[in-house]
């Protein structure tokens, strides 16, 4: 009982504990919750029409789409301008594939496995299938369909256990790289299908083939006075705040806007000093006589040299400026420098000289040693022996062969010697230009056993295999922490836009300015790769300054925010000189028109010679040009001068620059038949891409698309 009674004291407490804990448990529950949400809000960089790009979606598409970038050209290491154009390319892919799955299902319109097919091994292959580079004949330089078939058979493999672990992984590259394109042209034929579905529901009539046929047959001469707005003086008319809002709100569709940063800016090009050029020139002395006679120059190149050491020979032909006068007149052994050239100090010399083919003709069978080198070895060893019987090189190239040449019975295709030495390596280089024509042999390399067969060689060239010692001139750390110790103490004394701009002046920098920064942008004015100050432009609010930035060409950045521009329409103030000038023109013409005296009697030559007014006559005008010769873009004139009379002065025409009396001298009908089909046919090829492009660019801005991007890259 005592312990019921102890139990019943305690059962407030116990409430408000129970109380606590459940509310814990809730709220833990839903902060769980919450934190998953934000974290869903956090991964997402942009809205398309409501549905959320995922980053990680995001980056999966970068990285293929830089793959199949790098497949392409042979680049490894991508700049950081091709970085930003794939980033926005790949972005903007993937606007237009969401927006056209979106309309292609409401319509009913998709894309069949059949279709595809047919794109790429139909009676016409598709022309993005026919440009990949994996398809192109080596000798005719043209689409090979046999080509692409033995590619696609190979990717399409399950079992690559008969591969080596570099060949599986090649496939695995190769297989990447045609689903990107197999999804590139899906939505290629659904793009076609959608274009097709607009033109043929706009398609020219016989009413606009009419019209169309007699603006463009119809032409006419004419002579005209002007007299140009500039001629009078802005002083004599004044713009009312009344006029300038009336004329905004009439016009305010003109002055929609995307949204924009301004920033002002300091760049530093970090320089080497005097003393960085002579600490440079002291080390390349003090290595002076261990190059000139060092036996293994190849170990002293590489341990000092910014350019490593080429075991290769070169065709005289294709070195320049200096090392083409060295290794033209240099003896073996000799030394040149050193000597300072293009912010480097450099020193040569001339290892070996030798005539020999300038390029070779060759096939393979290449075997890999990733798995077991014996085994390699030993293969390469019989297939050269049955080479040598007799057997059929490009048969067992193809059999054998574990790289791409196999497709194409081992062929490699012409090479020069520094190719080989870059591609494979020195042995190979060497084995292949000290063979003779039809040899066959066997040499081995990094990656594996070649065995080779020499086709064909060009004739012999002088050839020179050149040491080159090559130290540049860079700044210095020192150099370095100079410049930007100067920057950062004028930022520490001023942390405000216009105190840091006013300080970098007084301090001898140049300060300038980037009217317009977009989100998308990876520069700031002319300074490259400063997607950094981008972002800080835009992440930041305005007046603040950025701490001291760097880019690869040896720049040091500070960036200011001075402007933000987020309303849908540019603002009065910011167009009130655009529309000051036309409002101004518009009274000038009304002034410049009542000014003029003109009736039946009056001649263009006397109303020209009373009002200074400037003449001239335009031949051959038709109401489909948009420009007139000599005058510009002037819509008013040329609607007026295509339906007046022959031979009447006119009264006068307020045009964009200038006020317009003219006179029509003579007008040309030619005789044409009218063809109705021809001229639907040409309106409809005219009108074809202009709507397939207005049509997107209405879609697109219909469906919002909120970038975000501009938070994470």
């Amino acid at each position: 009982m005592a312990t019921l009674q102890k139990i019943r004291s305690q059962a407030v407490l116990l409430l408000i504990v129970v109380g606590v804990a459940l509310f814990a448990f809730i709220i833990g529950d839903f902060l769980t919750s919450g934190s998953s949400i934000m974290r869903q809000s956090q991964e997402t960089i942009a809205e398309i029409d409501g549905d959320p790009l995922n980053y990680k979606e995001y980056d999966a598409r970068i990285l293929e789409m830089e793959e199949v970038y790098k497949m392409q050209t042979g680049q490894n290491n991508l700049q950081a301008d091709i970085m930003h154009q794939i980033r926005e390319s790949v972005f903007e892919t993937i606007v237009r594939e969401r927006l056209l799955d979106e309309q292609a299902e409401r319509l009913g319109v998709s894309v069949t496995a059949s279709e595809l097919y047919d794109m790429v091994n139909g009676q016409n292959v598709h022309y993005m299938v026919q440009q990949m580079p994996f398809f192109q004949n080596p000798e005719t330089q043209r689409f090979d369909r046999g080509m692409m078939m033995n590619f696609l058979r190979t990717i399409q493999q399950e079992d690559l256990s008969m591969y080596s672990a570099q060949a599986q992984e090649q496939i695995k590259q190769m297989k990447n790289y045609w689903l990107f394109w197999e999804n590139n042209l899906k939505y290629v034929r659904l793009d076609e299908k959608m274009a097709n579905l607009i033109t043929k529901a706009v398609g020219a009539n016989s009413l606009d083939a009419k019209d169309e046929f007699e603006a463009g047959r119809r032409s006419v001469d004419f002579e005209y006075a002007s007299k140009s707005y500039a001629s009078v003086p802005d002083s004599s008319f004044k713009v009312s705040v009344k006029e300038l809002s009336r004329s905004y709100e009439e016009q305010k569709e003109r002055f929609i806007q995307e949204p924009y940063r301004s920033a002002a800016y300091v760049v530093v090009d970090i320089l080497p000093s005097q003393e960085d050029n002579e600490a440079i020139k002291t080390r390349i002395e003090k290595l002076a006589t261990e190059f000139a006679t060092a036996e293994n120059i190849a170990a002293t190149v590489n341990s000092e040299s910014d350019i490593p050491y080429m075991d290769c020979f070169i065709a005289n032909s294709q070195f320049s400026g200096d090392l083409n006068d060295f290794v033209r007149n240099a003896s073996i052994g000799d030394v040149k420098g050193p000597y300072y050239q293009d912010n480097a100090w450099i020193m040569l010399r001339m290892i070996d000289k030798i005539n020999r083919a300038d390029s070779v003709k060759a096939r393979q069978i290449f075997i890999s040693n990733a798995n077991d080198r014996k085994a390699a070895e030993q293969l390469a060893d019989s297939l050269l022996n049955v080479l040598a019987e007799g057997e059929d090189f490009a048969a067992l190239a193809g059999q054998y062969s574990q790289d791409q040449t196999a497709n194409d019975g081992g062929e490699m295709g012409w090479f020069r010697e520094v190719d080989a030495y870059s591609g494979i390596g020195p042995e190979f280089a060497e084995a292949c230009f000290a063979a003779s024509k039809n040899q066959l042999l066997s040499v081995r390399s990094k990656f594996g056993w070649h065995v080779v067969q020499v086709q064909d060689k060009t004739k012999a060239v002088e050839k020179s295999k050149l040491a080159q010692l090559y130290f540049s001139v860079t700044p210095s750390s020192k150099t370095y922490s100079a410049e930007y110790n100067k920057l950062s103490k004028i930022l520490a004394e001023n942390n405000k836009a216009e105190e840091f701009l006013n300080a970098a002046r007084d301090a001898g920098y140049q300060v300038s300015s980037a009217a317009v920064v977009k989100s998308s942008d990876n520069t700031i004015g002319n300074v490259p790769e400063m997607r950094q100050a981008v972002r800080f432009v835009y992440n930041n609010k305005l007046g603040d300054v950025s701490t001291v930035l760097e880019n690869s060409n040896n720049q040091f950045v500070v960036v200011a925010v001075t402007g933000v521009h987020d309303n849908e329409y540019l603002s009065l103030d910011e167009v009130r000189d655009e529309l000051s000038r036309e409002i101004i023109n518009e009274k000038k013409a009304a002034s410049i028109i009542a000014s003029l005296q003109i009736n039946e009697n009056t001649g263009l030559s006397e109303l020209a010679g009373a009002n200074a007014m400037q003449t001239d006559t335009v031949h051959l005008v038709n109401f489909s040009m948009r420009r007139i010769t000599g005058l510009g873009e002037e819509p008013a004139l040329l609607a007026a001068v295509m339906n007046a009379p022959k031979g009447e002065l006119s009264q006068p025409v307020a045009g964009k620059n200038a006020v317009y009396v003219f006179r029509v001298l003579s007008q040309v009908e030619p005789e044409i038949e009218f063809d109705a089909a021809a001229e639907k046919r040409n309106l409809d090829m005219n009108n074809n891409y202009r709507l397939t492009y207005q049509a997107y660019e209405a879609l697109r801005a219909a469906k919002e698309v909120e970038d975000n991007r501009i938070r994470f890259y």
